[in-house]
């Protein structure tokens, strides 16, 4: 029931993170957590009578939260200097119920021992989190048995039932608003780029702005024709979300199938073979109101660079 209890509440995390914003006091909060993570060996852990190794950043004098509390909480974990997992990423705070440790050391009994405020970090047996707490079929390829994870914890909130479902929905309202926000600030912020960018061209008629950037000399592909496409994905900012290049290699998909946003399909099919374009996508060409995972908000214009590298049928 434990473990259950963390994969809802992580799944509920995760749901949150696909249109999650940050509000001011959210970033205020997440500032207040360490900005540099010290090594392992860096820490002076002390350490309690089961084994757990522990070392308080700081302790503000908070209400100790009760058997039950769902946990509001800014969490990282990590190997050392290698980030594993970084709740202030994902524009949400974790939740997690606190419960009766499973196991000595444990992520419970590491929650159990921090007041409302506080901030610590606590070495945890990377196997038994992942096998026992977390229900993972199996060990992570990053893992190896024996290593230890460094838990980066500040705990801001402690809420029984009814306050977590005040704080869902407060959090659901508030991604609503931005989300409304960001669908009426779209297209003047889609204008903006395309004056900045010297981009005149007019849009087709679905709204896609296509930019020869090269010709190709090859055919040009149809629907139903499987392509080889290299790519960088930006939004309109220039932050990088996706890159076939970095990768080394290019994506394959069948053309004119809805295997890919609406955008690719239409702009890739004005390609001739060898060529390369600059592709400014609105967001109801892409991926609309539900934007992509972290990384691309609802209502976001996506700005890519394609190149076709062949028709693989």
């Amino acid at each position: 029931m434990r473990t259950l209890n963390l994969i809802l509440i992580f799944t509920a995390m995760i749901a949150f993170m696909a249109c999650g914003t940050a509000t001011e006091q959210d970033e205020a909060r997440d500032d207040e957590l360490h900005e540099v993570l010290p090594g392992v060996t860096e820490l002076d852990f002390d350490e309690t009578e089961s084994g757990l190794k522990y070392v308080f950043h700081e302790q503000r004098g908070g209400d100790m939260p009760q058997a039950e509390d769902i946990l509001s909480m800014t969490m990282i974990y990590r190997l050392d200097d290698e980030v594993l997992f970084d709740s202030r990423e994902t524009g949400m705070p974790m939740f997690l119920p606190l419960v009766e440790p499973e196991y000595p050391g444990d992520i419970y009994e590491a929650l159990s021992m921090m007041a409302v405020g506080d901030s610590a970090s606590f070495l945890i047996d990377g196997e038994r989190f992942f096998m026992e707490t977390a229900g993972a079929p199996e060990l992570p390829p990053f893992l190896e048995p024996g290593d230890q994870l460094i838990f980066d914890i500040q705990l801001d909130k402690a809420m029984d039932e009814d306050e977590f479902a005040e704080e869902q929905q407060r959090l659901m309202e508030e991604m609503m608003e931005a989300d409304m926000a960001r669908a009426e600030q779209e297209e003047g912020l889609m204008l903006e780029y395309l004056e900045q960018e010297g981009i005149t061209v007019e849009p087709t008629a679905s709204g896609l702005y296509y930019m020869e950037e090269e010709a190709g000399d090859g055919p040009q592909p149809e629907a139903g024709d499987m392509v080889s496409v290299h790519y960088e994905g930006r939004l309109l900012d220039g932050t990088v979300f996706d890159s076939s290049l970095e990768r080394g290699e290019p994506i394959e998909f069948m053309l004119g199938q809805g295997q890919v946003i609406p955008g690719w399909d239409e702009g890739i099919s004005m390609m001739n073979v060898g060529g390369s374009a600059r592709l400014v996508i609105p967001s109801h060409l892409a991926y609309g109101d539900r934007g992509a995972g972290p990384t691309i908000p609802p209502y976001s214009t996506l700005v890519f660079d394609v190149e076709l590298v062949d028709i693989v049928n």
